[in-house]
């Protein structure tokens, strides 16, 4: 399922998977972006994709849509991994092969 979003709106980028293998951007995660319609390039949200300005009218790039979130939903992702690793707080790390921490 791939999110819906709007020309002109500002939403803040936290990159997917596919975003963080085969990114064709160099924003960073919680970087702030506006969602552009570019002449001649396919419109927001076409095959699950859009193009991105950085507030300052630069350009950002190409990505998901489901990597874009508005504040309110960043706010409640930063909150849930708050959470998440205070629950772990005073518990021994969890072992990962090294095998398993490879980039392949």
């Amino acid at each position: 399922m791939t999110n819906k979003v709007r020309v002109g709106q500002t939403y803040i980028y936290s990159p997917n998977m596919l975003d963080k293998i085969d990114g064709r951007t160099d924003l960073e995660d919680g970087e702030t972006v506006r969602v552009v319609n570019r002449f001649g390039c396919p419109k927001a949200n076409t095959m699950g994709h859009c193009y991105v300005d950085r507030l300052d009218g630069t350009w950002g790039g190409l990505v998901h849509c489901n990597s874009l979130h508005t504040k309110a939903e960043y706010i409640e992702y930063l909150k849930r991994e708050i959470a998440k690793r205070e629950s772990n707080h005073g518990q021994a790390p969890e072992f990962v092969p090294v095998s398993a921490q490879r980039n392949i």
